[in-house]
Order: structure tokens, then sequence, then C-alpha cells
């Protein structure tokens, strides 16, 4: 079970935190991360990608919906903000991916909550100020 409480002082310290977790992200599980805009989310999904030895950009899908990685393990970043129907997500598959055996990281999940599987580990994001951050997994 993957256990954060932590508090971080700087988007690059959140990512190289991130980065030191990676493997204890597992394949065939789906992790929601939950937050205001500019908690560090994304930031922290990126440095998760970068601990599964992903090179290239990654970029918040806020606009794409999801962003697919191929890394030491295949991950799938969703974000629900900007898409707020179900049937629109059931449409782009989003079940097909929880089904599957990618390591899901879903910004905003609680936009779709109701279709989403029991045993989701959550991760969320506070601002204590500019640049702090607290991260605690539930």
């Amino acid at each position: 079970m993957l256990s954060i409480d932590k508090i971080t002082t700087s988007p690059e310290e959140t990512s190289s935190y991130a980065k030191s977790l990676a493997s204890a992200f597992n394949p065939g599980t789906i992790y929601g991360f939950n937050g205001e805009i500019a908690s560090g989310k994304t930031t922290f999904i990126k440095g998760v990608l970068s601990g599964l030895d992903f090179k290239g950009m990654v970029n918040s899908p806020t606009f794409t919906l999801i962003n697919e990685y191929e890394a030491k393990e295949k991950v799938v970043h969703i974000d629900c903000y900007r898409e707020r129907s179900i049937s629109r997500w059931i449409q782009l598959g989003i079940i097909e991916y929880f089904n599957s055996n990618s390591i899901i990281l879903i910004e905003w999940p609680k936009v779709i909550n109701t279709i989403l599987p029991k045993d989701v580990v959550y991760i969320n994001f506070e601002n204590i100020n500019i640049n702090t951050r607290r991260i605690i997994s539930v």
C-alpha cells in the first residue's frame, strides 16, 4: 500500500519526491489525485513518470483528456477537470482503461466517482502557501 504524508516546498521537491515513490505505483491500480488547481498534482505525476524512466515530455491532459505513456510500465494519465459528462467518459473507453494492466493516474477523479471502481488509491494535495504543499494518501 502506498503511504504518503509529506510536505514539499517547491515543484522540484514535489517532483523529486514522486520520483522516489515511482516503484510503489503498481500496474492495474487506479490512483486518484485530488486537490485544487495548482496544488501539485501534475508536477507529482511528472515525477512518477520520471521515476518509471519515461524520458519524453509530460503534459497535463486537461484538453486532450487522456495521455498514454510507455515507460517501465504503461501509464495512463487522465484529467477529468474539463469534461464533466459521465457518458462522454464511457464513450471514450475509460472503463477499458480501468480494466487494463496499466498504471492509471486520474486528476479530478470526483468528476467520475460514480463509475470508478471501489479500490482507487487516493492521493490528496493541499496548498499550504504559494510554494508549500502537503501530499497525503488515504
